[in-house]
């Protein structure tokens, strides 16, 4: 029977035998060989599916860290909104979590304290300062605000990888500032020449109308531009470390050249008159008037021409009398108790510096507009004092036409119209000023250190003093701080008086009302008066006093003088009791409450000074003079 092959089924290979195998057992070989292979396969499949998983799982776990970094940076930034972000500085502060107007006032102290601080710079052995403002720096605290909140927001990818970097290192933003150039180089250029070693700029010198020109020259200093890179690199960072600047061989900012063209200028200026037009008037200026007012100054290389408007108007000053009127100040008049305001008035005043600046760019045909200037205190002012009438007035007596009234008389001249306004401290001495000879004050007896009496030039004026402490003590406003004499003077109420020595004992008191307060004085040749007006809102003052605690006797010294008669003496010094004293004042308010205040005061014993001679052998001893107490 033969058997057809089927078409569908291939045929098994032929096997080879194994080398080591027996032509008796080929088949069974060959199974093992499947047997292996399978098992292999099976381990492979394994091997595989495990493969598969991992890959799997890792991913899901990437996923979910990217989903936790995403989650918290999108948490980060939902709940700072309109702050700055955690882990975000200004210029070294930590500013995290503040909202813009925290911000904004943190820039702003930031800027404050930044314009504050100069920057400093060395240049071989010369350190140099500027301030940020006079280097051309300006900051922008809005751009501050902007940048702290931008910080970790601009970049998507940034911001979500920020969001975790910014834990472990602060992202600081440094104060947005510009620089202006022109400023920059101004201060290298005064750098330059300041430290310059044989340097000299170009320039001129004006010796009348004649223009003399400076040569310039070369030598070592600060080399440009590094340095000016050098100082615009600091101020953009923010570093007010010691900056190094470069010295070498430098060239003068201000050439010949330069030089050259300034003296044509300046030349050209002074070669014939300037017209100067005011409103209606036409003033001649001959080429020394404008001389007197010209200078020059470097402006970036070049040599500018500069007339000064102050020297100008000093140069011309008689000529504008004419043209102008001097503001009037508002001032008091006193009608018995009664003050009243008088009213204050604009004046005019010649604008020069259009004018300078004209003349200073060549030309002779120039205008100066006339304008108004208001008086330091005008009407508002007065009349928001409220000095409406006599608040307290004291006089004392003194003997007629000895040198002290002089001196009394000239500082009550000065003093009379002070006012002091509400709050304010008024300083007697302050006021008077030192009081000399060309101030119209003359020498006078005045109590020394050691209790005697010694010329003084002003001798006297502890008069005024005491009749000023007095009038503000019966006012009821504030005693800040006044001496009484070291000896008792009987022209003075016990206690309660003001010596006054310059600088160093003074008489002052201070304005505790909201009212202001104006000081009057007026004298005769035996008496000086003041008289304090305003408003001391309802005070009423009375006296208590004086009561003498301590009396101390006078005791007499005596000295031999051989030069007395034998058996006489001769007093030198008449003794001053000492005593210590108080005085009460009372002040009563307006709301009914008082206020009692006490005023304790040590006088001195001054000795009764005695000469005699009662040891007919002193008139031959040439022993010092021993004081015998």
């Amino acid at each position: 029977m033969t058997t057809e092959p089927n078409p569908d089924r291939t045929p098994n290979p032929p096997v080879a035998p194994d080398a080591d195998s027996t032509s008796a057992t080929p088949r069974s070989h060959s199974a093992e060989a499947r047997a292996r292979r399978a098992r292999s396969q099976a381990r492979s499949a394994r091997r595989s599916g495990h493969s598969d998983a991992e890959r799997a799982w890792l991913l899901v776990g990437i996923l979910c860290i990217a989903l936790v970094i995403v989650a918290t940076s999108a948490f980060e930034r939902l709940t700072h909104q309109g702050e700055a972000l955690p882990g975000v500085s200004l210029a070294g502060q930590d500013v995290s979590g503040k909202s813009t107007p925290e911000l904004l006032d943190t820039a702003r102290i930031l800027i404050a304290q930044r314009s504050a601080t100069g920057f400093a710079a060395i240049a071989g052995k010369n350190e140099l300062t500027a301030s940020p403002a006079a280097l051309g720096a300006t900051y922008d605290p809005e751009a501050a605000v902007s940048a702290s909140r931008e910080a970790g927001r601009s970049n998507p990818i940034g911001a979500i990888l920020g969001t975790f970097m910014r834990r472990g290192h602060t992202k600081n933003i440094s104060l947005p500032v510009s620089i202006d150039n022109a400023m920059l180089a101004g201060v290298l250029d005064g750098w330059q020449r300041s430290i310059g070693d044989g340097l000299v700029d170009g320039s001129l010198i004006f010796k009348g109308t004649e223009v003399i020109e400076v040569t310039p020259k070369s030598g070592t200093s600060i080399v440009r531009p590094e340095a000016d890179d050098a100082m615009r690199e600091a101020i953009i960072n923010g570093d007010t470390r010691l900056v190094r600047l470069p010295v070498g061989e430098t060239e003068p900012v201000i050439n010949e050249a330069a030089t050259r063209r300034a003296a044509r200028k300046a030349r050209a200026l002074l070669a014939s008159p300037v017209t100067l037009t005011i409103r209606d008037s036409t003033l001649k200026l001959d080429p020394s008037s404008v001389a007197s007012a010209l200078t020059v100054r470097p402006s970036g290389r070049e040599l500018q021409l500069v007339v000064d408007p102050q020297a100008l108007r000093t140069s011309i000053a008689q000529s504008l009398v004419p043209l102008e009127t001097p503001p009037k100040e508002a001032t008091f008049a006193v009608e018995g108790s009664k003050v009243k305001v008088i009213p204050s008035a604009t004046g005019t005043v010649v604008d020069l510096v259009p004018a300078a600046k004209a003349m200073s760019g060549g030309s002779h045909n120039v205008d100066a507009p006339v304008g108004e200037v208001a008086p330091a205190h005008d009407t508002a002012w007065a009349e928001g004092l409220h000095i409406n009438g006599l608040v307290s007035t004291y006089t004392t007596n003194h003997p007629c036409c000895m040198a002290r009234v002089t001196n009394i008389h000239t500082g009550a001249a000065a003093l009379n119209g002070a006012i002091v306004e509400p709050g304010a401290t008024f300083s007697l001495n302050n006021h008077l000023g030192q009081r000399t000879l060309d101030k119209g004050y003359v020498v006078a007896p005045a109590i020394a250190a050691d209790l005697s009496y010694e010329d003084a030039v002003g001798g006297g004026v502890s008069q005024l003093s005491t009749t000023l402490f007095n009038a503000v003590f019966f006012g009821g406003y504030q005693d800040v701080t006044h001496t009484v004499h070291s000896l008792y003077l009987s022209r003075y109420p016990l206690g309660r008086e003001a010596t006054l020595n310059y600088p160093s004992i003074d008489n002052r008191f201070k304005n505790d009302t909201k009212n202001g307060v104006l000081i009057i004085t007026s004298f005769s040749s035996t008496s000086i008066t003041v008289s304090l007006y305003g408003d001391n809102e309802g005070r009423t003052v009375r006296a208590e006093g004086p009561n003498i605690i301590e009396t101390i006797p006078v005791v007499v010294e005596y000295t031999e003088d051989p030069t007395l008669p034998i058996g006489t003496e001769k007093e030198l010094f008449a003794g001053h009791t000492g005593y210590v004293v108080e005085n009460f004042r009372i002040i009563k308010y307006a709301d009914g409450t008082e206020k009692r205040q006490r005023f304790r005061e040590r006088y001195q014993m001054g000795k009764q000074k005695v000469a005699r001679n009662l040891d007919p052998a002193a008139t031959t001893t040439t022993a010092p003079l021993v004081p015998l107490l």
